[in-house]
């Protein structure tokens, strides 16, 4: 294998994990959501504390309580987006650690 393609081979795992890590990050609001919509609507007040540490900017949902459908799914979509992000730097970090064990 030349060096070019170890090069192109490892920036390919290297993007493959920031996109997974950055996936859970963006999905993770989502079920967030649903899980308290869905709680809501049978009458539980679960705590809101998973949803304070696994998507810390969703404390901003507060401004959309009176919002309609439409741009409440608009911010939440972006707290998703930064919520992916937030996700990928630490699997950005994970992947340079791989490469570097590897490399070794």
């Amino acid at each position: 294998m030349s060096l070019g393609e170890q090069a192109a081979s490892q920036l390919r795992k290297t993007s493959q994990i920031v996109v997974a890590f950055a996936a859970v990050g963006f999905v993770l609001p989502w079920l967030l959501l649903a899980f308290y919509a869905i709680a809501h609507r049978m009458g539980a007040h679960p705590s809101p504390t998973p949803l304070l540490y696994l998507c810390p900017l969703s404390i901003g949902a507060l401004g959309l309580d009176n919002a309609s459908l439409v741009v409440a799914l608009i911010g939440w979509l972006f707290i998703s987006a930064v919520n992916a992000v937030i996700y990928a730097i630490p699997g950005f970090a994970i992947s340079l650690l791989v490469s570097l064990s590897k490399s070794d």
